[in-house]
């Protein structure tokens, strides 16, 4: 197993060390621990019930691990209240899209920069010079988070009118509205056919250009391998294995999580 990055690396931006949750008797995570650098995209797969989904409720604030840290940017938010994930520069997104239906792309994308122009979001009055300026600078972000998207032309149309690749698109979309340091995203690909998996690796790859830090979680494990810089695999609450794709795919511990036979030649397409 690859050693993890130490926290005095310079490109990491997030880092949890020794991440322990029990839910009654079962302990759903053990000691993890799993870094993401800037301008990288680190992937975090696992079999069903491996755990994956109780580190990501970890990492964005929404569960409070019973050990270790979360470090973001070398500051420990474990413990900090609800939604301070995302004040440190933390964003995740949900297996499930979540626009508001009845307001365009447009409007769903501003709304996720919301925090941006005051407690009140959007709902302020927009009665002074510096709300409207910042209403202003909203939408031109948002325009411009569509462009680098793909998503021009399809700013006034109504989100329940998007189709459901579009949908994950938006989703991202307002996620990095916060301007985040760190995006988590969870099965972005999943219901997605090939076209639309192999448009959203390119999005992803182009995002991490400019610096963001992604921490992907998906079943589709072709994808996973081939877009990732460093592969994390959680099993039974563990961290099994991490490292560069080929080396996790080669490793036996993960194919028999996988596939249930060390000797198998590769990991499986589909989720075990």
């Amino acid at each position: 197993m690859a050693d993890i990055l130490t926290p005095q690396d310079p490109s990491i931006i997030l880092q949890a060390i020794g991440i322990s949750k029990h839910f009654g008797g079962v302990q759903a995570l053990k000691e993890v621990s799993i870094s993401a650098c800037a301008g990288e995209i680190t992937g975090l797969i696992g079999p069903n019930g491996a755990g994956k989904s109780t580190l990501l409720a970890v990492l964005g604030g929404d569960t409070r691990p019973d050990a270790g840290q979360v470090l973001l940017a070398g500051v420990d938010f474990v413990g900090q209240r609800r939604g301070s994930a995302a004040q440190h520069g933390l964003v995740r997104t949900f297996q499930q899209a979540s626009p508001i239906p009845n307001m365009t792309v447009l409007e769903n994308v501003m709304l996720g920069g919301s925090q941006r122009i005051g407690p009140n979001g959007l709902g302020v009055v927009m009665s002074t010079r510096r709300l409207r300026t910042a209403e202003a600078s909203l939408r031109d972000d948002a325009l411009s988070l569509l462009a680098q998207l793909e998503l021009t032309g399809l700013e006034n149309r109504l989100a329940a009118d998007l189709s459901f690749g579009q949908l994950r698109l938006l989703e991202i979309c307002r996620a990095l509205m916060a301007q985040p340091k760190v995006l988590l995203l969870d099965e972005p690909v999943a219901g997605l056919n090939s076209v639309e998996t192999a448009h959203l690796g390119q999005v992803l790859a182009g995002l991490v250009d400019g610096g963001l830090a992604i921490l992907l979680v998906d079943h589709d494990i072709p994808f996973m391998l081939g877009l990732c810089k460093v592969v994390f695999v959680l099993d039974y609450g563990e961290m099994i294995a991490s490292g560069a794709p080929e080396a996790v795919e080669r490793n036996p511990l993960v194919r028999a999580a996988y596939l249930g036979d060390e000797e198998d030649p590769g990991l499986s397409g589909e989720d075990h």
